[in-house]
């Protein structure tokens, strides 16, 4: 992205809404059908003339989420300014905000597995009047070529939301996996992905790090370390690191990867994978993410976890 469309991103986001047909972007009827997707665990889905509407369950705290899929429309020739455009449509009602908690807003692109390109917004948001919460929205665009997918949602804070949560639950990377459109045939192959996979992710918590190198080949490498404390007298406590290595061969399938131990080849572990690059700062810098998604052999819930390449 350059600096002007980085501007214009700033720009637009604040400015008063505006339709879409002004825009010069004109909806096309009748393609809410084109959408194929799972439906998040105990959502409700709605359908309407014009969009699909998944409820979330009322959660513990009041949260009440929404993911809304909006028809297929005519794209420009730029999907950032598609995506400005829909944020501005869907949000008009809100003026942008900074976050309560200080969770960054941030906009990201990427290829899905299946070859077509995104580009999302998120942002905190507020009723212009009144006392209103702070609240979190987010806008994700598809090019199809000469259709242009639409997804909104809206929740409470990522740091404190149950639905799109960095701490709880967050049923957007399932949701995402599950997303096809008829009428596309993919044009990303393994052969790609893997390529664009080579290199070095990392992850350090102040308790916990991990790594992986892929290689285009078929071949990884990985280590994760977690430190735990260990109480060895009445006044003494003892830290311990405990660090895990392992090589192997992955193969991918779509979205899906099987991650084979070359000392456990009985017993191959499956996860599902995506890479994006995130920006802070309107677009002038980005950070490449690699995101994989596990089923934990200790509670057997599943967890997405973020990778960073590192600088």
């Amino acid at each position: 992205m350059n600096v002007i469309l980085g501007a214009l991103l700033l720009l637009t986001l604040t400015a008063t809404g505006q339709s879409p047909q002004a825009a010069g972007q004109s909806l096309q009827t009748g393609t809410l059908a084109d959408y194929v997707f799972t439906c998040p665990p105990g959502w409700t889905p709605t359908q309407y003339s014009d969009g699909i509407v998944l409820n979330a369950p009322v959660s513990n705290t009041g949260e009440k989420c929404v993911l809304t899929l909006w028809p297929m429309r005519t794209p420009s020739a730029n999907l950032a300014a598609d995506a400005v455009q829909a944020f501005r449509e869907v949000f008009k009602a809100f003026v942008p905000r900074n976050s309560e908690y200080a969770t960054r807003n941030s906009i990201i692109r990427g290829v899905s597995a299946q070859g077509w390109e995104y580009f999302m917004i998120k942002n905190a948001i507020q009723p212009p009047n009144g006392n209103y919460q702070i609240v979190w929205g987010f806008v994700f665009v598809a090019g199809l070529g000469n259709r242009l997918a639409m997804i909104s949602g809206i929740s409470k804070d990522p740091l404190v939301s149950s639905c799109f949560g960095l701490n709880l639950t967050d049923v957007w990377p399932k949701f995402f996996y599950s997303l096809q459109f008829k009428g596309w045939s993919p044009t990303s192959s393994a052969r790609q992905l893997m390529r664009r996979m080579a290199g070095v992710w990392t992850i350090a918590t102040a308790t916990a790090a991990d790594r992986w190198v892929f290689a285009p080949n078929g071949r990884y490498a990985s280590a994760a370390a977690a430190q735990r404390y260990v109480a060895t007298s009445y006044n003494e406590i003892l830290s311990v690191t405990d660090a895990y290595f392992g090589n192997g061969s992955y193969t991918l399938n779509g979205a899906s990867i099987l991650l084979t131990e070359d000392n456990d080849k009985s017993n191959p572990k499956k996860g599902l994978i995506r890479l994006e690059q995130e920006s802070y700062d309107n677009g002038n810098t980005w950070t490449d993410k690699l995101y994989l998604l596990r089923t934990s052999t200790v509670d057997g819930k599943e967890y997405e976890v973020a990778y960073s390449r590192p600088r």
